[in-house]
């Protein structure tokens, strides 16, 4: 009635000659102003029920309006826990953490629904979405590699549980991924000792690579580095059964070129010859 009576007044304003344009202008804008309120209120209904509260948090996160949505799934979770929609909520404040891009709450949502809810519908994608929120978390190989560690053993718990499953192989992909970063933070941390003339540590972090990550493309070129220190310390039969090692397991290798000086040094070190110190990369 309100919005009728305000177009009734501004027709008769346009109708005058003596009327102020801009005041009608802004009597036209008012009027739309009270019509969208009205449709706002009549659109966001306070919900009296499970049913409407999840209705609404639905349709709030399929409009990308986060923050409703996620109240009424909070709502849902605290005040409804045993309802059919409660495992529902839960999935679906994961998925607004990764929307709003808060990966650790994320990867705490999802698990939380798996030990919350081990039977419902979401368990299996929650599992591989936790492991992927770590795998988000996971910095450069220069940083801490906590995240990296949490990943890959997230990611290893899905192929477990679920080894037939399309996503496992995906989980092997990411696995890999993350086992090459870590072998490259302790073979570049084997670098640096080297540049800091502290053979003896580079070898323990070469010994790391190898023992740990021997899937990685990081072995072959931790092992060479290895038989270099060993050669630099003069630790002749050490080294000569590192060489050995090395052509056993890389007869064509990626870096022959490099390995051929290697064993040569080896050789002159075996017989006497003083060898020159390999210098840091």
């Amino acid at each position: 009635m309100m919005t009728f009576l305000l177009f009734q007044c501004s027709k008769n304003l346009y109708s005058t000659k003596r009327v102020n344009t801009r005041f009608a202008l802004i009597l036209l804008l008012c009027i739309g102003a009270v019509w969208a309120s009205s449709c706002s209120q009549k659109n966001f209904v306070i919900p009296r029920n499970v049913d409407e509260y999840y209705e609404q948090a639905l349709e709030a996160f399929n409009t990308e309006d986060l923050s409703r949505a996620q109240k009424y799934f909070d709502v849902i979770k605290l005040q409804y826990p045993a309802s059919k929609y409660a495992d529902d909520a839960q999935y679906y404040l994961a998925e607004i953490n990764v929307k709003k891009n808060e990966n650790i709450l994320a990867a705490y949502n999802y698990n939380q629904l798996r030990r919350t809810f081990p039977n419902s519908e979401f368990a299996k994608i929650s599992t591989y979405k936790a492991a992927m929120s770590n795998f988000r978390q996971s910095p450069r190989y220069d940083r801490d590699q906590d995240y990296t560690r949490q990943a890959i053993k997230a990611f290893s718990e899905f192929q477990a549980l679920y080894p037939k499953d399309s996503l496992s192989v995906e989980a092997g992909k990411r696995i890999m991924e993350l086992r090459s970063k870590l072998a490259e933070h302790d073979f570049r941390t084997a670098e640096l000792y080297l540049k800091l003339q502290a053979p003896r540590a580079a070898i323990a972090y070469f010994d790391l690579v190898l023992g740990n990550y021997p899937d990685t493309d990081y072995v072959e070129p931790s092992l060479l580095g290895k038989i270099k220190m060993q050669v630099r310390l003069k630790r002749s039969i050490e080294a000569q059964e590192s060489m050995r090692i090395y052509r056993q397991r890389f007869p064509q290798g990626k870096l022959k070129d490099d390995a051929d000086i290697v064993e040569n040094a080896v050789k002159q070190l075996a017989s006497g010859v003083e060898v020159r110190t390999f210098s840091a990369p």
